[in-house]
């Protein structure tokens, strides 16, 4: 039996075909938690089976027929939970490293692994996902239910797919008009990027920056009031924004950095398979960066206007067409801008804290967690913020032999600094 990938799906096998062309391993992702002691593999291998058995959509492999794409149930019976050893902390970082990392072609990759690396004191337990399978709240409910396997999600329909079938084909074409003219208005301004070295790209890596409760409890706090309620995401793309700019980047008119937008309604237990996402842009001038005020004052009247305009909802057929395309060609559309120029500055995450809350893996607690998501060259570093236990953490994704190490701990140091509300020195 096959099963179709929905509009978003596909935008991610796009993104996976650029990330293969940038030379790295293809769009997988990873959701890591940190536990306080180790476990015994064979617990987990257990719920392995017991989770197959009720999610068999989660043991397919991708098909293509013409221009489009399809999931295949896999009947060769693979494993999807592999046990690991580290010697210490370093080596279990590295182990990680090598997860997301590993080259399989998109037509072999499994959809969802699970991971387990033991450490003389404490493991990781993390889930690598091919990112068409699923979004990343989509990920943290698999893992959930991975873990509780007396529990079933509740049923009901893709609200992506929901959102989709309620347009006609004129409807379509009027959103795509829009959504058109939106895109390009944000071209007008060119966008800056990281410090890029120019050589091939090898491999993904990733630093992270860790705040503890008291202080996470001070920037959520500094980003409601200016950000606002409903826009948190935006007061990290702008402090990052302005990281940049003052370490030092390759300068154009402004940034720009896509983002997206979960479709589920608040605490949706489902769906798990599938992205229901789609996705908005906060773009700024330079002049507008280099005023902390000016500029959250202005990220804030463009997502009102992006929200109140539905022009979040319009690029959603704009991806539809885009779907029909050859990747190659749908990729250099959705990345560049008419002048050949990149269009993202930095890809960006935020999830906030898991829903449902994560505390224990098999008898062990839960310390922390973190993303990693693989990015394309350029821009080369992506930002991923997680929240656990009201502690942030950043999770810096770069392309090692692109970025320099050092470069990256300052623009650390300052997006820090520019976090707690600070402005430039």
């Amino acid at each position: 039996m096959l099963t179709a990938l929905n509009t978003a799906d596909h935008f991610t096998l796009m993104m996976d075909h650029e990330i293969r062309k940038s030379g790295l391993s293809g769009n997988f992702c990873a959701l890591v938690f940190e536990l306080d002691k180790k476990l015994d593999p064979e617990l987990l291998a257990i719920k392995e089976k017991s989770f197959l058995q009720r999610f068999p959509e989660a043991n397919v492999r991708l098909k293509q027929q013409g221009r489009r794409y399809f999931w295949q149930s896999y009947t060769q019976g693979s494993s999807i939970f592999f046990a690991h050893q580290a010697k210490h902390k370093d080596s279990a970082h590295q182990i990680i490293q090598s997860i997301i990392n590993t080259e399989v072609s998109t037509y072999d990759a499994a959809p969802i692994t699970f991971h387990l690396i033991n450490m003389p004191t404490g493991s990781f337990f993390l889930l690598r996902w091919f990112h068409p399978i699923c979004d990343a709240k989509g990920a943290e409910l698999i893992t959930h239910y991975f873990l509780h396997e007396n529990e079933t999600p509740p049923q009901g329909k893709s609200p992506f797919s929901q959102m989709e079938n309620k347009w006609g084909l004129w409807k379509k074409f009027s959103m795509m008009y829009k959504a058109k003219k939106y895109i390009g208005q944000l071209d007008q301004t060119s966008s800056s990027l990281p410090k890029i070295k120019k050589t091939p790209a090898d491999k993904l890596d990733f630093k992270l920056l860790r705040f503890d409760a008291d202080t996470s409890k001070n920037i959520m706090r500094k980003a409601m009031k200016e950000a606002g309620m409903t826009s948190t995401a935006l007061y990290f793309i702008g402090c990052l924004m302005r990281a940049l700019e003052k370490t030092g980047c390759d300068e154009k008119a402004g940034f720009c950095v896509p983002y997206a937008m979960n479709m589920r309604k608040r605490k949706a237990l489902f769906p798990l398979f599938g992205n229901q996402v789609s996705f908005l842009f906060a773009q700024a001038s330079l002049n507008d960066v280099r005023d902390r005020k000016k500029l959250f004052s202005k990220l804030r009247a463009q997502h009102k206007t992006t929200i109140k305009s539905a022009l979040d909802q319009a690029l959603v057929p704009l991806m539809w067409a885009g779907s029909w395309l050859e990747l190659e060609k749908y990729g250099a559309i959705i990345r560049n801008t008419p002048q050949g120029e990149e269009r993202s500055s930095f890809w960006f995450s935020y999830t906030g804290e898991p829903d449902p809350k994560l505390t224990e893996v098999a008898g062990s607690t839960v310390k922390s967690m973190f993303q990693i998501s693989q990015v394309t060259a350029a821009p080369s570093l992506g930002m991923l913020v997680s929240q656990y236990n009201g502690e942030i953490t950043l999770s810096f994704n770069y392309i090692a032999n692109q970025i320099e190490a050092s470069w990256l701990d300052e623009v650390m140091q300052n997006i820090a600094h520019e976090l707690h509300g600070h402005d430039s020195i």
